[in-house]
Formats: structure tokens, C-alpha cells, sequence
């Protein structure tokens, strides 16, 4: 473990903790990415049921990146999965081969 992840773990994580578990209890989600060292992340989130696509989308990227391969393909099974229309989107209509989700 690095000194920049041990201070974070020590320091910044509780923090970002409560302020997600205080978010949460107002039913709001939370979601917070640190880049302590090039590439390496550290994720704090708590979502409510009905977190909007747009959190999601957040959430899928910081368990995803820098695979965007990972985060297209599972973002459009995400959509399929809640019936968000997609039609609209050409990289899901190349994705998918025709215009159809």
C-alpha cells in the first residue's frame, strides 16, 4: 500500500462514508471516485432504488474505466435490462447492427 492510499484510507475515506450514509438517509444517491495515484481509484457510493440513469452511468464508468469497450456493452445490457430506449444512440445502432435495440 502506498503512503498516498494509506493517508486516504485513514483520512478520506470515513469522511466520504458518512457523507454518503448521511446522503442515503435523504434518499439521495451518492457516488464519489478518488484518484489518489494514476491509476488508482478508490469508490464510495450508496444508491436509492430509483437512482437516475445519469448515476448509473457514473457508477458503470468508475467500475469500468478504461475498458470503454466494458462500459458500452454493459451500459446498453443496462438499458435493455430496464427498458430505457436506446434507438436514438448510432453507436448503439453500430453496436447492435441495425437500428433496432
Amino acid at each position: 500500500m502506498s503512503e498516498r492510499e494509506d493517508w486516504y484510507d485513514q483520512e478520506i475515506a470515513p469522511k466520504l462514508m458518512e457523507l454518503c450514509k448521511a446522503c442515503n438517509a435523504h434518499g439521495m444517491s451518492f457516488l464519489s471516485v478518488v484518484e489518489y495515484e494514476p491509476g488508482s481509484r478508490s469508490r464510495t457510493s450508496q444508491f436509492t432504488e430509483d437512482a437516475g440513469l445519469e448515476m448509473t452511468m457514473l457508477l458503470h464508468c468508475s467500475n469500468t474505466v478504461p475498458n470503454l469497450d466494458g462500459y458500452v456493452i454493459g451500459l446498453i445490457r443496462y438499458c435493455r435490462e430496464k427498458g430505457i430506449d436506446t434507438s436514438a444512440s448510432m453507436i448503439v445502432r453500430q453496436v447492435n447492427g441495425s437500428g433496432e435495440q
